[in-house]
């Protein structure tokens, strides 16, 4: 039985700040499906690992961990 392997890609925008949370819209990208799921949600600035700024972009690792900036090639 082979095993089978998919790229989940989480890619987030920064749409807005207030003083205590952000604006975003998180796109869900999977290999194996063709679609994108895009959703719009408020995070605490406390989720993030940097100061947040409108237009700035975010992802996910396969470890749930949050990292800001684009993706690196891997």
């Amino acid at each position: 039985m082979k095993a089978m392997l998919f790229v989940v890609l989480t890619l987030g925008e920064v749409l807005a700040i207030t003083s205590t949370d952000a604006t975003v819209v998180i796109s869900v990208a999977s290999e194996c499906a063709d679609e994108v799921e895009r959703v719009k949600k408020t995070l605490s600035l406390d989720d993030f690992p940097c100061d947040p700024y409108p237009g700035m972009l975010f992802y996910y690792t396969e470890l749930g961990h949050m990292r800001c900036g684009e993706p690196e090639p891997s």
